[in-house]
């Protein structure tokens, strides 16, 4: 879909959609244009939140979606606007309106209503019809009605099939007792961990409000980590986290992709990341892999830059082994 008059997306950031996307949350206030057009280049997606297309006035809503689109960014409606819609039964009126409007995106959610997954196939064909890429939310916004790990990894490869732009993991606007965090706001490591060793990170937007949040996902899973649901005024900090600009990462240097390798390798490294840190000896044993095997993954694996090595101060015979992210305490459980 393009808006006529407008270019499209340049070709800088088409390429950059493909290796780590930044999502900005949008509650249509708050943007100074002058600020905006600083750091416009680190943004790929605009999502504008809930209902709001609704209750804004549709000349300022136009204005506002084009100024993005000419700085090269997708502009995506929220997942509650297509759910109050399917509970209304408007969908296709409110898709005509949101693509008179001048939308990209819209996201396909069960937040909030349960939507079967035949459901979401015959949704996302009828937005594609209209002209819309569609990102799919996994995830509920009642913490208690939380779906489990197996579940999330499930609804996630579902969502796949759909062929989105990404899937986004639900995180909510204060990142607090939904998805991968706790009621505290912390990451819950065991539930990320066993989501990225099934899934490539790099088919999901993690929707990560807080700073602290933002540093540490980019501590354990790398700078070029999709995260969402940043607000307005925080893109310039993500950047410099992202860049090692900051104290909560400086100097950390992740991989770029994913570390291709066998099965005896990948179980090396599910186990460092579990029960880090761990010695060598450790490692044999929980894998009951060969001592040679586990030397040729720690090899790798470090050369990769996936895993840090330090000296074991209970017995300096012997080094141990974290994932890059862990040399931190905001990566520690």
């Amino acid at each position: 879909m393009e808006i006529k008059g407008e270019s499209t997306l340049s070709e800088q950031n088409r390429r950059r959609l493909s290796t780590r996307i930044t999502m900005v949350i949008d509650r249509l206030y708050g943007l100074i244009r002058e600020e905006f057009d600083q750091i416009s280049g680190y943004v790929d997606i605009v999502e504008i939140g809930w209902g709001l297309p609704l209750v804004w006035k549709e000349e300022a809503l136009v204005s506002r979606i084009k100024y993005f689109r000419k700085n090269g960014i997708r502009v995506s409606t929220s997942g509650t606007l297509l759910e109050h819609s399917i509970f209304h039964n408007t969908l296709d009126a409110t898709l005509r309106k949101i693509h008179k409007l001048g939308f990209d995106a819209v996201e396909i959610s069960d937040g909030i209503i349960d939507i079967s997954q035949e459901e979401k196939v015959r949704i996302a064909k009828e937005a594609k019809s209209h002209g819309f890429e569609i990102l799919v939310a996994v995830g509920k916004k009642d913490p208690s009605s939380q779906l489990s790990t197996a579940e999330t990894i499930s609804q996630i490869e579902a969502a796949l099939t759909l062929s989105p732009i990404k899937v986004v993991l639900e995180g909510r606007e204060r990142g607090r007792g939904v998805g991968i965090f706790d009621d505290t706001g912390g990451i819950k490591w065991n539930d990320l961990r066993s989501i990225t060793n099934r899934i490539n990170q790099k088919e999901i937007i993690f929707e990560a409000p807080s700073e602290t949040q933002q540093a540490s996902l980019i501590l354990e899973l790398g700078s070029d980590v999709n995260l969402g649901n940043i607000p307005l005024t925080s893109v310039a900090v993500l950047e410099s986290e992202r860049q090692g600009l900051r104290f909560d990462t400086f100097g950390v240097d992740r991989p770029q992709r994913n570390v291709a390798g066998g099965p005896s390798l990948k179980f090396v490294l599910f186990a460092i990341r579990n029960y880090q840190p761990v010695d060598q000896q450790q490692l044999v044993t929980m894998t009951r892999l060969p001592l040679r095997t586990v030397q040729k993954a720690l090899e790798l694996l470090l050369r990769n830059k996936l895993i840090t090595e330090h000296p074991n101060f209970e017995d300096r015979r012997s080094r141990i082994y974290r994932t890059t992210g862990a040399s931190s305490p905001l990566a520690r459980k």
